[in-house]
């Protein structure tokens, strides 16, 4: 008789039981390289992220009024006040007809400046020797900035143009190098809830606020876990250093970066 031999149900079990022990060792193994390409996409994400609000307060930074960056106590927030336009006034008369210098020895209303000039925006101010020290504090309202409300006309011409103040203002101190800012807004940069956030369009305060009353607010990055911000306030020998350091998080990653960035400081 022709026998036929199967498989019993304790073999069946033993191939089923070896067959899990190799998918179950070799799975790891081969989801390995998936892992690392996931965690890869994930790293080049967070930095990508970290660039583009890298990019945002260094643009900011670069344009700031100079001795005007500062930092609050936690480190989590810093302020600037934004320059939109710089030169050099004129200090002395030529004895050229229609000469007409920066008079610091009293209210003036009018001085001339090198080079053609832009007309200013409605809400720019002049700041003249700006150090952050008591009675040279723009934040604080010391007459180094144009009051509030004052409105400035600019006669474009060249070889010099002629700055115009609807009312009479006394600068306290001249510039070494005869340099005048105009600014428009203080910006602030601060984590909160694990967000990045810009603000600007506020009024100048002593204090950094964290964010600032009244301001506009825009959300730079959803995706930083924390950060830290500080500053080394520059000399005459050497610029400023502020110190700029996100914690990025993402699903599965976390990443700390840090940027520096030189802070001119030519007051």
């Amino acid at each position: 008789m022709n026998r036929r031999r199967g498989f019993s149900l304790i073999e069946m079990v033993m191939v089923i039981v070896l067959i899990g022990l190799i998918i179950a060792v070799i799975a790891p193994l081969a989801a390995q390289p998936f892992r690392a390409y996931q965690a890869s996409r994930d790293r080049a994400q967070l930095v990508s992220l970290a660039d583009q609000a890298f990019f945002l307060m260094q643009r900011d930074l670069h344009a700031a009024l100079p001795n005007s960056i500062r930092v609050n106590t936690a480190g989590t927030a810093f302020e600037l006040i934004h320059v939109v336009s710089a030169g050099r006034y004129r200090a002395q008369n030529s004895g050229l007809s229609g000469s007409d210098p920066l008079d610091f020895s009293t209210a003036d209303s009018s001085f001339q400046v090198a080079g053609p000039l832009s007309q200013p925006a409605a809400g720019t101010a002049i700041v003249i020797y700006h150090t952050g020290q008591t009675g040279a504090d723009a934040y604080a309202g010391d007459p180094v900035i144009t009051p509030a409300g004052t409105t400035i006309t600019a006669t474009s011409n060249n070889p010099e143009s002629l700055i115009t103040l609807s009312s009479p203002h006394q600068f306290p101190y001249p510039s070494p190098m005869q340099r005048f800012y105009m600014v428009d807004t203080p910006i602030t940069y601060t984590c909160q809830n694990n967000q990045l956030w810009r603000y600007d369009q506020y009024t100048l305060q002593t204090t950094v606020a964290s964010p600032p009353s009244s301001a506009r607010a825009t959300l730079v990055s959803d995706q930083v876990g924390s950060c830290l911000f500080s500053y080394q306030a520059g000399t005459a020998s050497r610029a400023g250093l502020i110190s700029l350091q996100l914690i990025m998080t993402g699903q599965n990653e976390q990443l700390s970066i840090l940027e520096q960035t030189n802070v001119p400081n030519g007051i």
